[in-house]
């Protein structure tokens, strides 16, 4: 590949990722991997984009662990109502007081 292949190679994956093109896609489209991708983006000083994880089930159950709790459930009940196990449930509300107790 010349140079100038890879500079209009370039060109393309930065406009394909800033058109909001997903990460995956452009992997598998170029055969790059994230290594490869991050690094090109930076220099170019494309702003990443900024992902948001939906809040998952288990951070929800243990965020009204204690009201469900105080209204009569089971431990078991609320990992049931969010549809997660009782020991994902345990794991979360333990680590949601471990950060609340900082």
């Amino acid at each position: 590949m010349t140079a100038c292949e890879r500079e209009q190679r370039e060109v393309e994956i930065i406009a394909l990722y800033k058109g909001g093109l997903p990460v995956k896609r452009l992997l598998e489209r170029f055969e790059i991997s994230t290594t490869t991708l991050y690094p090109l983006l930076r220099r170019h000083q494309v702003p990443l984009r900024v992902v948001t994880r939906p809040e998952s089930a288990s951070r929800r159950a243990a965020a009204e662990y204690e009201r469900l709790r105080s209204d009569g459930m089971f431990h078991y009940e609320i990992a049931e109502k969010f549809g997660i196990t009782p020991n994902a449930l345990y794991r979360a509300v333990r680590q949601r007081r471990a950060t609340e107790s900082r």
